[in-house]
This record gives structure tokens, sequence and C-alpha cells, in this order.
């Protein structure tokens, strides 16, 4: 994958997932300021959080790209990709893929709750945290 291709694909995930997100956050300040009850408007907010948290993902990404060009070659190397890949898909999407069910399930089957339980902010936080870690995880490999 060239770097010009690679960058384009990275800046339209962030748009589509801004797009997305401002969605759902627009769709709970209409229906707020409407008094129009769809379940609990607050989970249009809570559920806006997930894209942007993928978009701001993006944008960190790109910003690393931009300090220092070289790393370009780890995230285009074929070989290296294909061996990044591997490993994250077997254990991490698994992991995301539970965390992002229960957080749907908690988010609209216990609407009262949402931004007021300790539940919903650690499944919230930890869904969060299982996004960033094997960036942040990879940038401390790679620093020792």
């Amino acid at each position: 994958m060239s770097v010009e291709k690679f960058v384009k694909e990275t800046k339209l995930t962030i748009w589509v997932t801004l797009f997305v997100s401002l969605a759902l956050f627009l769709t709970w300040v209409v229906l707020e300021t409407s008094d129009t009850v769809f379940i609990n408007n607050r989970a249009f907010l809570a559920l806006s959080l997930i894209p942007f948290s993928v978009a701001l993902t993006g944008f960190l990404k790109l910003m690393k790209i931009r300090k220092n060009p070289q790393l370009i070659v780890s995230e285009t190397d074929e070989r290296l990709v294909a061996e990044k890949h591997e490993a994250e898909a077997k254990t991490l999407k698994v992991l995301q893929g539970i965390l992002f069910i229960s957080y749907l399930g908690y988010t609209f089957f216990s609407p009262e709750e949402i931004f007021q339980s300790i539940g919903w902010w650690i499944t919230l936080s930890v869904l969060l945290f299982s996004l960033f870690a094997p960036f942040m995880f990879r940038h401390m490999i790679k620093e020792s």
C-alpha cells in the first residue's frame, strides 16, 4: 500500500466516523430540544462516543506519521501488517465485540443509568481502552 493511499484511507475513515458521531449527537440534540422520547434520548449521546473515539484514533495515527514519516514503513510493509493483524485479530477483536455488545446492551436495557451508573462508565472505559491499547503498547514497545 502506498503512503498516499494509506493517508487517504485514514482521512476517509476519520471523516466518515466523525460524520456518524455528529449525526448521533445531533439526533440527541434534536430529540432533547423537541421533547420527543425515543427509548431514551441519552442513548444517542452515549453511542456517539464510539465513532468519535475511532476518529480520534485515526487522527492520532496521522499525527504520529506526520511527526515521524519513517513510521509509515511499518504501516505499509505487508509482512509487518499481516503479523500485526494476526496477533490482534485473534484476541482483541473478540474482546472488543464482547465489550461493544455489553456497552450497547447496558445502554439500551438500562437507559436511566447512562452517565450515572459506575457500571456504565466502567464498560465504556474498558471498551475505549481496548480501542486505544494496541496503539499505546506498540509505541511503548518500540521506545524500549
